[in-house]
C-alpha cells in the first residue's frame, strides 16, 4: 500500500525527479502484485485487501501505467489503484470517479486528442446509486453485475477499471442467464461497433465463454477461458499507437486469445448435441471478429510504430513478451485464473513456458510458432531490392 502514497508524493515533486520516481513506484506497484498475485501474502488494511484477484487488477494496471500513453496524472494512477485494491464496489467506482474525472480533463485540454464524450457518463448515475444500496439490501445482489457492465462505456480508455467493478460479483453468480447474456452482449457490441473498435469489448465475449464452461463443470475449458480473458485485457493496455501486437495473426500475442477462445467453443461443444449449432456459429463468429481485427489494425498500422515515442521500447519489449512467452503473465497469475474458472489447484499442471493449454486436449507452442518467422524473415529482407 505504500507505493501508492509514494505516488501521491511524487505529483508534488518538480523536475526530471518525477519520471525516476514514478519509474520506482511503478516497480514497486508491479512486485507487490506479483507478490498478492503468485498468493504469496494476503493483506487486509481496513477497505483495502491484497488478494490474487486484486493483485492480478494491480498488474494489469502497471503495466498499462508502463506502456500506454498516460491518460491521467500522477493523482489518478495513485486512485486508480486504490480503488482496484477496495473489496467494496461503491468506495471504488468512488476512487475510479476521480480518476476518470482527471482523465476525461486531460483529453479535452489535449490538443490532439478528441474531446471526452459526455453521453458514455449517462449510467454512472445510476450504477453508482445501485452499487451503494446493494450492500443493505441483499436480495438485489443479482444486480450488481448489472451495475458494474452500466460503467464501461464511461471506462472506455480505462476498462480494466470497469471489469474490476463487475468481475467478482460475476464469478460468485450460480446462474444460467449471466454467461449466455455476456455471449450476447460481446458478440454485439464486437459486430456492430465501428471496425476501429471491434476488439474493444472482446473480453466481453471471452468472459461469457469462461462463465458457461465454469457453469458446466468444464475445469479445463473454464482455465483456458481465463487465460484468454487475462492475455486481452493485458493487450487492451498497450498502447493504441503501437497495436501490431494486438493483431489476431500468429505469431503476434493478440492471436492467443482467439485461439484459446476457439477451443474453450470446441469444449463446450462436448458438452451435449445442443451445444453442436451453438458451437458452430460461435466459431463462425470468431472468424468474422478476427477479420474484422485485421481490418482494425490495419487502419491503425501506419501510426502502429511511433519512432519518436519514448514508450515505443516499453510497448515493444511488452508485446514481444506476451508473444513469444506469454505463460510468463500466465504463470504469475495462475491463482487468478484459477479463481475465475472456479478450478482447483489440481487443475494447474505446470507454468505454460513452452506451451499453452487449449482445455480441449490441444496446444499452442508460441515460443516455436514465433521463431519460424523470425528466422525466415531475414532470408527473404536480404533479397529484396534497395
Amino acid at each position: 500500500m505504500s507505493c501508492l502514497v509514494l505516488r501521491l508524493a511524487t505529483s508534488r515533486l518538480p523536475g526530471p525527479s518525477i519520471p525516476l520516481l514514478r519509474q520506482a513506484v511503478l516497480g514497486i506497484q508491479g512486485v507487490a502484485g506479483c507478490w498478492g498475485a503468485l498468493a504469496l501474502h494476503k493483506a487486509h488494511l481496513g477497505p483495502l485487501a491484497l488478494d490474487p484477484l486484486n493483485a492480478c487488477w494491480i498488474m494489469l494496471w502497471t503495466l498499462t501505467l508502463i506502456t500506454c500513453r498516460r491518460h491521467v496524472g500522477p493523482i489518478g494512477e495513485t486512485l486508480g489503484g486504490l480503488g482496484l485494491l477496495c473489496h467494496d464496489a461503491a468506495l471504488a467506482l468512488f476512487c475510479f470517479l476521480l480518476c476518470l474525472a482527471e482523465a476525461a480533463h486531460q483529453k479535452n485540454r489535449a490538443k490532439n486528442e478528441q474531446p471526452f464524450q459526455n453521453w458514455r457518463l449517462g449510467l454512472l448515475a445510476p450504477a453508482g446509486c445501485l452499487l451503494a444500496i446493494l450492500p443493505d439490501f441483499p436480495a438485489l445482489s443479482f444486480l450488481a453485475p448489472a451495475a458494474g457492465l452500466a460503467t464501461l462505456p464511461a471506462f472506455a480508455e480505462m476498462p480494466l477499471l470497469a471489469y474490476a467493478l463487475f468481475v467478482p460479483p460475476l464469478i460468485q453468480e450460480q446462474s444460467a442467464f449471466w454467461p449466455v447474456a455476456l455471449i450476447l452482449l460481446g458478440s454485439g457490441l464486437c459486430l456492430f461497433q465501428r471496425v476501429e473498435r471491434t476488439l474493444e469489448y472482446w473480453p466481453v465475449l471471452l468472459l461469457g465463454l469462461m462463465l458457461c464452461a465454469r457453469e458446466n463443470g468444464l475445469a479445463d475449458t473454464a482455465l483456458a477461458g481465463g487465460e484468454a480473458m487475462i492475455l486481452a485485457l493485458a493487450l487492451q493496455g498497450l498502447d493504441s499507437r503501437n497495436s501490431v501486437f494486438q493483431t489476431p495473426l500468429p505469431p503476434l500475442a493478440g492471436f492467443l486469445p482467439f485461439w484459446l477462445g476457439l477451443h474453450v467453443i470446441n469444449g463446450l461443444s462436448s458438452l451435449s448435441p445442443a451445444w453442436t449449432a451453438g458451437a458452430v456459429i460461435l466459431s463462425l463468429l470468431l472468424g468474422l471478429l478476427m477479420v474484422r481485427g485485421w481490418l482494425a489494425i490495419w487502419r491503425h498500422f501506419t501510426q502502429a510504430v511511433i519512432v519518436h515515442d519514448h514508450r515505443l521500447l516499453t510497448t515493444v519489449t511488452a508485446g514481444l513478451c506476451l508473444s513469444i512467452c506469454p505463460g510468463l503473465l500466465l504463470g504469475i497469475l495462475h491463482d487468478t485464473a484459477l479463481d475465475l474458472a472456479g478450478a482447483g489447484p489440481d487443475v494447474w499442471r505446470a507454468w505454460p513456458i513452452w506451451s499453452v493449454a487449449g482445455g480441449d486436449g490441444c496446444f499452442w507452442y508460441p515460443a516455436l510458432v514465433f521463431l519460424i518467422p523470425a528466422l525466415i524473415a531475414p532470408a527473404f529482407v536480404t533479397y529484396l531490392p534497395p
